[in-house]
């Protein structure tokens, strides 16, 4: 009897334990399975950005009811000013997520001051093949062989052109890959006759010193050593950028802008109203597209055509991506999973279709996500995608404006006027570009002798 009751005892021990064991291995799966809606118990995500309203308007709240248990607490030592020592902020504040513009990002990267998120990635197998690829190379790069970050939006540019005109005047069709050369080659095929309220314009664009600007931020040029203070505006990258600019403003087919005269601004634009071949430009001209076939009366359409932006010598990058915020987590965070699941609630899928949302408070995208989509307001979007960032020459202005917020400014300022002079006749570009330099060294002597004398 008793061999029978231990056994009994015995068994019913092994079933309670059994049961024990497979209730936590079902609550251990339960949380794993939940892991992107949260388990139950509440946390806190301390995050360093400039400004506690604006971060919640444009991510706390969305990310709050995504992530009702994670209480958010914002540390904005700057008020509403930029911050400018991200390392002594993060030092000071301890956060678990810092939102970083490229120069921060590179700078903390080279130090390992931030936390790989490819284990990250590999661990909850996070889906990035629909993440802009050049986009996460770069950063790769910019971070030394890894990835220490992600941006969710990305101001990317395209080449957006005038298929009907094209086809009028038997010009070949722009495509992906072309230099600011051929595609100002291309602008030059247009006639330059008649009226500037009625004309065909090869190019929309603003100006000649506003396209050498284009042309060196394409290029990765810098007018001057952010280190040493030393002006570079005289190189022969920057004569050629020079040139182009200088020519093409001669030849009379760029449209430098609009000219509002009592018309709306959809009304004012050649390219939209369709006396324009080509355009570089960002997704919010595909919006304005659309909204002159609703908004102008009588308005005619014509059939548009997407191609990548104007390309790096060598054909595969670009410096018309811009890109303000990269979510990345410092190396000491406390919590880095919280984080991780921002970082991977903003650059995903449920981001992506909340923000393209119709008729949200989001309707009019100034930006394309990085989380890739076919098309949007009725175009393909594929073209913003195909090249690789290059963000050395904003890391390099950045760099330059908290060295002294007037450099670009000053530096636009001499090129405008010399620019001018040569386009008039009245100065040749060797001397013009002889004037840029010395001009441009000139503001950066004024500085550092500033600078001594404050010491």
């Amino acid at each position: 009897m008793k061999h029978n009751f231990l056994q009994k005892a015995v068994l019913v021990s092994l079933s309670v334990m059994l049961i024990g064991i497979s209730a936590g291995l079902s609550t251990g799966k339960q949380a794993s399975a939940n892991s992107d809606n949260e388990v139950d118990t509440k946390r806190t995500l301390k995050v360093l950005y400039w400004n506690e309203d604006d971060f919640n308007r444009t991510y706390g709240n969305l990310f709050s009811q995504k992530y009702p248990n994670t209480n958010i607490e914002v540390v904005a030592p700057a008020g509403m000013e930029a911050i400018k020592d991200y390392n002594g902020a993060i030092q000071k504040y301890s956060p678990d997520l810092v939102m970083l513009p490229p120069y921060h990002y590179q700078q903390l990267s080279t130090d390992k001051k931030l936390v790989d998120l490819e284990p990250l990635i590999k661990r909850d197998k996070y889906d990035t093949t629909t993440l802009y690829p050049g986009l996460l190379d770069e950063l790769k790069e910019q971070g030394g062989g890894k990835l220490y970050g992600l941006s969710p939006k990305t101001n990317s540019y395209a080449l957006l052109y005038n298929i009907d005109l094209f086809k009028k005047y038997n010009v070949k069709v722009p495509s992906d890959g072309m230099t600011w050369e051929e595609i100002l080659n291309l602008a030059q095929k247009f006639p330059t006759k008649g009226d500037k309220n009625s004309r065909i314009w090869g190019l929309s664009s603003f100006g000649s010193s506003n396209l050498v600007m284009d042309i060196a931020r394409t290029e990765g040029l810098t007018y001057m050593d952010p280190g040493t203070l030393k002006a570079t505006a005289n190189t022969s990258a920057w004569k050629n950028a020079y040139r182009l600019a200088s020519e093409t403003t001669k030849s009379g087919v760029l449209d430098e802008g609009i000219s509002l005269s009592g018309k709306s601004y959809l009304e004012s634009s050649s390219f939209i109203m369709g006396r324009s071949a080509m355009k570089v430009a960002s997704i919010s001209q595909l919006q304005s597209l659309q909204a002159a076939k609703n908004g102008v009366k009588d308005y005619k359409p014509f059939k548009l055509g997407i191609v990548a932006s104007p390309a790096a010598k060598d054909g595969k990058s670009t410096g018309n991506v811009f890109i303000n915020e990269i979510f990345a987590i410092p190396a000491d965070a406390a919590d880095v999973d919280a984080a991780w699941d921002f970082i991977k609630y903003f650059n995903g899928d449920d981001y992506a279709t909340e923000y393209y949302k119709p008729k949200s408070s989001n309707n009019n995208i100034g930006a394309p996500l990085s989380r890739m989509i076919k098309e949007y307001s009725g175009y393909k979007l594929d073209a913003f995608y195909k090249l690789k960032p290059n963000l050395d020459s904003s890391i390099t202005s950045y760099a330059l404006m908290n060295k002294s917020p007037n450099f670009e400014l000053r530096f636009r300022s001499i090129l405008l006027k010399e620019l001018t002079q040569v386009v008039n006749g009245k100065k040749t570009l060797a001397k013009a570009t002889a004037a840029i330099q010395s001009g441009t060294q000139a503001a950066a002597d004024k500085l550092k002798k500033a600078q001594t004398a404050k010491k």
